[in-house]
């Protein structure tokens, strides 16, 4: 049983990263990356390149856990690696231009976050009454990020263009 959950949260969480890669990528000359958080705005190509390092390691992790499908350990990895680029990409201060594409970026990497939380938490917990809560959390903070990102990648496109 909790074999199946497990499978069935990480399918949640690929169509989640899914989401997640399309949004950086359909930034157009958008980015955010880990290696240029700092405190001093980034500039355009720079930003640019963020967002698209971004959805490269969004991929990335997308593809390794469609190995780890089968272990629950590897899956909890996957899950917590899934969290740096995105914490790395909130640190990220961005050119003028971007600032309100890159907040509802943020946003969006926020809520993936608590999103992942949750799966990790729905993995451990047996409570049939905590589980319907975590699921409940779980379809909000996933809607969320979704529209967020979606949101913020077609922000940063408009400032691009």
């Amino acid at each position: 049983m909790k074999k199946n959950m497990t499978k069935r949260l990480l399918a949640a969480l690929l169509a989640a990263v899914m989401a997640l890669s399309l949004a950086a990528c359909s930034g157009g000359d958008n980015a955010g990356s880990g290696d240029q958080a700092a405190s001093a705005a980034l500039t355009e190509e720079e930003y640019q390149q963020a967002v698209e390092d971004l959805g490269a390691e969004m991929t990335e992790i997308q593809n390794n856990a469609s190995t780890a499908m089968t272990d629950p350990e590897s899956a909890k990895e996957v899950l917590e690696s899934m969290k740096a680029p995105l914490n790395d990409f909130i640190a990220i201060t961005p050119p003028e231009a971007y600032a309100a594409g890159h907040e509802k970026m943020q946003s969006g990497c926020q809520s993936m976050i608590d999103f992942i939380d949750t799966v990790v938490a729905m993995t451990e917990e047996t409570d049939q009454t905590k589980l319907t809560e975590l699921v409940s959390q779980m379809d909000e903070q996933l809607r969320t990020a979704v529209n967020d990102m979606a949101e913020g990648a077609s922000l940063l496109d408009e400032a691009s263009n």
